[in-house]
């Protein structure tokens, strides 16, 4: 697998991009090799070099070390070019699974092209520089729908801007926050400081709601922000310089207040200070699920742990441990066991870029992207824009559509059908040579529904996926042109493919072949194992050195049987090739019965080798038994034989031999390629590259 690899690494270097070339005269471009009857000119040859080896041969190479390098490389090329062409020639190129993984990589290559990557590295930028703070907030929320009317919005927004006045001008933030939550609810249960939201970091939080916050100073009140839930008043509690994940552990002994159970914390605290582990001590903690091990809490984060927590870690440093402290929950002690800290940039990237696609903000370059095709390709809104329809201008309409979605599409369910079919299918979007109806965007609807839209109006909701499908057709159709608009976006993916090729062709004519070739592997190791010699320290791996059939017996308790006597019984039952288990059954009944369920012997047999092992020291290499204490009792070591350098059979050395006749066998399919597809290589030509 490992030489699948590297030679796969190898033969994706050896690309080429034959159409990038303008083709010379024969005098300053002359051919250079010929494979079955295509020609590589001078030209094309040496910017595949440059590309792929010339750039790293250090600087100040010598003229003989450049003119090795342009040879080696010229068979090497040669060689790949074969392969190519006889690839192509066994329909390699035509195989689902290639199709398969080509379009799969397609996807992951295009989806930097299908961004706004200025918008990005923007978000991304911003997402590292806020994960160096932990921000603590409460808010007050008047909930709004998504597709709420102007009226409706109007009456929130200014309930929201009387609340934030009601708390400017003193009054309890949380009981003004738990005054609206039984307004909208009347059955609700309040809590006492409702509206807290504890901490949080980047992407904790809708982005909008993320991004006022960001910008408030601590105790600051926020104007009201609108997100998908509604309006909010926000207050900034506090932000603090951490990030990341701990792992925290701790000791809790739940009281009702700050006199219950402090004798018990206490006594904790100083059985610590007097060397107690705090793993030990937190062994009578009341926290069941963490006392076991430890009072670790891994991996916690600053949006799960309570204030009070917080409020100790931000001035510990790992190994602390804090004095007793009390909370709502009882008696605390902490110790910081661990403490991330937030990478680089370059390495928080991949990060990031997986949160983005589950956050507003990924839409948010997603749609910047979407407009700008729009205005590229010249998109035409008809419900917008009036189109001259025999004369008359009219604009086109989605009402038809919104009147015949049924129920389901609010719960993902709709089927897709509409019966009878739409009547007005009238161009709705239009650019390039393309044209899309209300037809074209119910199978729109249809593909992308989601569950969770009851309640909302269904000609919003057909505005919010009309304008959804608009971005969506000018995205595809802008990826639909990557190779045209992005020649390094072609040369890339052809790359891939020609490698995904390459490798494939390796696998079916060379590695694969080698493994399934029993007789020719045989009849590869019966020639190749005639060569090898044991004075050579290249052929090692193919010989075993000295080794040796080892007995160990462990025995639990010296008090049943002394060293002496084992060593006798142990030579005695070698004398007689008594075998592993006969030794045993021997020092059991050396022992005698009062040794039974107190002490045993446990036998285990191994075959080591010389200078790979730490079994038996280089004096023991020899047939005998040693004996070395062990714990309460002591081991002793039999050695039964020892068995001189061999050569390893077929079985035993297979991974080596195989390599080799994998070898063999590309350089047999090499030789064939050269003559099967007539490969010539000017020699001169190549001459001519160094001077």
């Amino acid at each position: 697998m490992m030489k699948k690899t590297l030679l796969a690494a190898v033969v994706l270097t050896f690309t080429f991009h034959l159409s990038s070339f303008t083709p010379a005269s024969a005098q300053t471009d002359p051919v250079l090799m010929e494979i079955g009857g295509e020609k590589v000119t001078q030209s094309q040859f040496m910017a595949e070099y440059e590309s792929n080896v010339g750039g790293r041969l250090r600087a100040g190479a010598t003229r003989e070390e450049r003119r090795k390098a342009i040879e080696e490389y010229v068979d090497l090329y040669a060689i790949f070019r074969a392969k190519m062409l006889d690839a192509h020639n066994m329909g390699l190129d035509t195989l689902p699974a290639l199709r398969a993984e080509m379009a799969k990589y397609r996807a992951e290559l295009a989806a930097p092209y299908l961004i706004d990557s200025s918008v990005l590295e923007g978000l991304l930028r911003q997402a590292y520089d806020r994960n160096h703070y932990s921000l603590c907030a409460a808010h007050i929320l008047v909930r709004l729908a998504v597709d709420a009317t102007p009226e409706d919005t109007v009456r929130a927004l200014t309930r929201a801007r009387e609340l934030r006045q009601r708390v400017l001008n003193g009054e309890d933030f949380y009981a003004v926050a738990a005054e609206e939550v039984q307004r909208t609810n009347k059955d609700a249960k309040v809590r006492p400081n409702e509206g807290y939201l504890g901490y949080f970091s980047s992407f904790d939080m809708v982005y909008q709601f993320e991004d006022a916050t960001y910008s408030l100073e601590v105790g600051e009140v926020s104007q009201p922000v609108r997100t998908r839930f509604g309006y909010h008043i926000i207050k900034l509690l506090d932000r603090i310089p951490m990030h990341g994940k701990f792992d925290v552990a701790h000791i809790w002994i739940a009281a009702r207040d700050s006199l219950s159970n402090r004798n018990r914390i206490d006594q904790i605290y100083y059985q610590i200070e007097q060397g107690m582990p705090f793993e030990m001590a937190a062994r009578g903690s009341d926290d069941r699920t963490t006392r076991e091990n430890g009072g670790l809490m891994p991996d916690a984060t600053l949006n799960n742990l309570p204030a009070e927590y917080i409020d100790k870690l931000r001035t510990m440093k790992t190994g602390d441990i804090t004095k007793p402290f009390f909370t709502q929950y009882g008696w605390h002690i902490l110790k910081l066991v661990r403490a991330d800290t937030l990478g680089s940039y370059e390495n928080m990237v991949p990060y990031y870029k997986q949160r983005l696609v589950r956050d507003q903000r990924g839409e948010m370059s997603r749609k910047s992207f979407a407009a700008t095709c729009r205005s590229r390709y010249g998109v035409v809104d008809y419900t917008k824009v009036a189109a001259d329809r025999r004369g008359k201008k009219m604009k086109a309409s989605l009402d038809e559509l919104a009147s015949r979605l049924p129920d389901s599409v609010h719960m993902g369910r709709w089927s897709g059908r509409i019966e009878p079919p739409l009547s007005d299918l009238r161009t709705l979007v239009a650019f390039a040579d393309r044209q899309y109806n209300a037809a074209d965007l119910a199978s729109f609807i249809a593909k992308t529904q989601e569950f969770g839209t009851t309640g909302m109006d269904i000609k919003f909701y057909v505005n919010e996926m009309y304008e959804k499908f608009i971005d969506s057709v000018v995205i595809a159709y802008a990826d639909s042109r990557l190779e045209t608009e992005h020649p390094d976006f072609a040369a890339l993916l052809e790359d891939y493919r020609r490698g995904l090729m390459i490798f494939d062709y390796n696998d079916k004519m060379i590695w694969t072949k080698a493994i399934k070739d029993t007789a020719g592997f045989a009849d590869y190791y019966y020639r190749a194992s005639a060569t090898k010699r044991l004075d050579r320290s290249d052929d090692s791996v193919f010989f075993w050195h000295e080794r040796a059939r080892v007995v160990v017996l462990d025995i639990t308790d010296s008090s049943y049987l002394t060293r002496a006597k084992t060593r006798k019984v142990l030579e005695r039952a070698l004398g007689k090739d008594a075998g592993s288990n006969g030794m045993k059954d021997a020092l059991t009944k050396a022992m005698g019965r009062k040794a039974e369920g107190r002490a045993k012997v446990n036998v285990a047999v191994d075959l080591v080798e010389q200078g790979r092992q730490h079994l038996i020291g280089d004096d023991q290499w020899h047939k005998g038994v040693y004996i070395a204490p062990r714990g309460k009792g002591f081991r002793a070591i039999v050695v039964e034989e020892v068995m001189p350098r061999t050569l390893k059979t077929q079985a035993e050395a297979r991974g080596y031999y195989l390599n080799e006749y994998q070898n063999e066998v590309e350089r047999k399919l090499n030789e064939s390629l050269l003559r099967k597809y007539n490969v010539k290589i000017d020699r001169n030509v190549v001459k001519a590259l160094v001077r």
